[in-house]
């Protein structure tokens, strides 16, 4: 099989907070200084991915001979205080690559360029109206939105036999998916299936509403809210969710060791996790399906999105603005996902023939299939909100005192949205 490729790490921030007030400071005392290079970061993409970037880096100079770019890559480790150091310091770089949840901080900090100056509205419609609007901020778009990855359900076709599935029917609703977790586990021993509940995507997915229009009242602890978080306990309880779903910071790490395993019914995944399967499990790959995740009553999947943002004092504004588009445009984005499963932003590109083939692994295939139509229907579900850390503290604690029985499922949540609303105002 030809190799996936390793796809680059999506960031989550830890410890950001402990430096916006020095940074806000910082940045009101003066701009950073015009270098004769300019600078971009991108996450992880060495070695793998080193001819792709070089080559697009070479045809925009010579569209730019005045300006050369010079190229820094950094690992999911150090992106945070490296970058926070550079806008301290007033030397920041002027193309920056970040996950969503780290650019809305930022820009609510106010150390982003509003890209809504900079880039034609024509322009912007080009990308998916639910990943051009990752990162909002009081009206004002903050970030570039480039690669994305969507989520499927890869299964494990031994297992479903055991069980007494189907392997040729997996489940295409989420009632199916827990019907098959409870046959699984009942039948055979194995874990079902083991979600990361991330509680605000599952209930943007269900169409429950989590916050006011207006942003300052949550909403999550409403009977439909309360109900899915019961669903979750139900399933805890009766030891159709193994006690790993306890921890929720470490459940999908859990789900992935269980499912390279061969201990795992169902693993909720991005397509490109197939490359690591592959790689780590043989077995358990020759034995793999892969499906569409189903689809929730909002109609919309979740995505994670790596972006592209301008930080507010970077040098060279108008050609940091031009090469983001760049390397993010129809033709890069679409050759940039012919070497990994994930998929482009932009319209034009995820519709391409390229993601209807058919040849080489099937497997790979048919991922590469759902996974672009999906983009069209997804959406990255992190709130551009104030207090994100507080906020999915109270939530996290919420959610483990109702898996831990320590409250009803109603009262941590009323206890955490109590909470969001102060720190909403």
């Amino acid at each position: 099989m030809k190799k996936i490729g390793t796809v680059p790490g999506f960031l989550r921030n830890s410890g950001l907070s402990r430096f916006l007030l020095i940074l806000g400071l910082a940045l009101s005392i003066g701009c950073a200084k015009k270098s004769n290079k300019m600078e971009v970061w991108t996450i992880s993409l060495r070695p793998t991915f080193t001819p792709y970037m070089q080559s697009v880096i070479a045809r925009w100079e010579k569209l730019h001979p005045e300006v050369k770019v010079e190229w820094v890559d950094l690992p999911i480790s150090a992106i945070q205080q490296k970058l926070i150091a550079a806008l301290v310091s007033k030397s920041p770089p002027s193309v920056v690559n970040l996950n969503t949840d780290m650019a809305l901080q930022l820009a609510e900090n106010g150390t982003l360029s509003n890209l809504d100056e900079g880039v034609n509205r024509a322009i912007a419609t080009r990308y998916f109206p639910g990943l051009w609007n990752a990162v909002v901020v009081d009206g004002g778009h903050y970030a570039i939105p480039w690669y994305v990855s969507t989520q499927v359900i890869l299964y494990n076709a031994k297992i479903f036999k055991a069980a007494g599935l189907d392997p040729n029917h997996p489940p295409k609703t989420w009632d199916e998916l827990v019907n098959d977790a409870i046959a699984i586990k009942e039948r055979t021993g194995f874990d079902g299936w083991l979600p990361s509940i991330k509680f605000v995507e599952d209930l943007e997915q269900q169409g429950i509403p989590v916050v006011d229009p207006q942003g300052k009242k949550a909403l999550f602890d409403s009977p439909a809210a309360v109900a899915r978080l019961q669903l979750y306990v139900d399933l805890f309880r009766k030891g159709i969710l193994p006690r790993d779903a306890l921890s929720l910071s470490k459940s999908y790490q859990t789900a992935v060791d269980l499912y390279q395993s061969g201990k795992l019914g169902i693993l909720q995944t991005g397509p490109q996790f197939l490359s690591r399967v592959h790689d780590n499990a043989p077995s358990v790959y020759a034995v793999t399906r892969v499906a569409p995740l189903p689809l929730g009553k909002g109609n919309v999947y979740g995505a994670s999105v790596m972006n592209f943002v301008i930080p507010k004092n970077a040098p060279f504004k108008q050609e940091a603005v031009d090469f983001a588009l760049y390397l993010t445009n129809d033709e890069n984005q679409l050759n940039f996902s012919k070497l990994v499963l994930i998929f482009p932003s932009t319209r034009k590109a995820a519709q391409d023939s390229f993601f209807r083939l058919s040849n080489g692994d099937p497997l790979v295939a048919k991922a590469r299939r759902i996974g672009a139509a999906e983009v069209e229907k997804s959406r990255d579900m992190t709130l551009a909100l104030k207090n994100v850390k507080a906020r999915n503290e109270a939530l996290r604690i919420a959610l483990e005192n109702a898996l831990m029985g320590r409250k009803s499922p109603y009262d941590a949540l009323h206890e955490a949205a109590l909470t969001w609303d102060k720190l909403l105002q």
